[in-house]
């Protein structure tokens, strides 16, 4: 997933899919992480991922700023681990693409294998500050919405706030440098829907608005 510097790279399978007279191109990665789950805790989504997941959900996030004709769907529902819950995929589009939730199944059963794409993209910088100011005037737009079906959450969005999640994720390997496994306190990543005043409220069909994702590097 680490290319030369400053790029990102992931081996993905890409996917044309014909329904209603719409053509849906769908990414995905080649090797989903194994260790990376989402679970539904009807407040909010409670995600677990170890380094390597980790790295692989920057790649997939920043892959969705840029392709604003791409659905990009993460497939984890049918991961193992020791947490409980009621497991979830997610899929992340432009909310321009309009995908509608309800046709998402239907899609999703036609991928077939896709053809092999290696992506490559710049590498957001973890040190960026990205300008959250903007977000708290009503005229400002690219904020992420949450909606769910089929076992699946999907979070539309634009380039920026693709991109403000991105880097989010990004930051958190330099965090675990010199860390335990034993060490209690854990480090996560927040994900909102983008406007600090609705940062737990819920969106689309009482979704949650959030996806917390909690680094955790045992063996699971």
């Amino acid at each position: 997933m680490a290319g030369k510097s400053g790029k990102l790279e992931l081996r993905t399978r890409i996917s044309h899919v014909g329904m209603d007279g719409r053509e849906y191109r769908v990414i995905r990665p080649d090797r989903p992480a194994p260790r990376l789950v989402l679970y539904d805790e009807s407040l909010w989504y409670s995600g677990f991922a170890d380094l390597d997941a980790f790295k692989q959900l920057t790649v997939l996030w920043a892959l969705a700023a840029a392709s604003p004709r791409s659905i990009v769907y993460v497939p984890m529902r049918q991961n193992l681990s020791r947490f409980q819950g009621r497991s979830v995929d997610l899929v992340l589009s432009y909310a321009s693409l309009q995908l509608r939730p309800s046709r998402w199944k239907a899609i999703r059963a036609r991928l077939g294998s896709g053809a092999a794409h290696t992506a490559r993209l710049p590498a957001p910088d973890p040190d960026e500050e990205p300008d959250y100011s903007r977000m708290l005037h009503r005229e400002y737009r690219d904020v992420l919405n949450f909606d769910n079906a089929g076992d699946t959450v999907f979070v539309t969005g634009g380039r920026e706030s693709f991109r403000r999640a991105a880097v989010q994720l990004s930051a958190l390997p330099q965090r675990t440098i010199g860390r335990s496994i034993a060490d209690p306190h854990h480090l996560c990543v927040e994900i909102t829907i983008g406007a600090w005043s609705w940062s737990r409220a819920p969106t689309r069909h009482n979704t949650p608005g959030m996806l917390h994702f909690q680094y955790e590097p045992g063996g699971w």
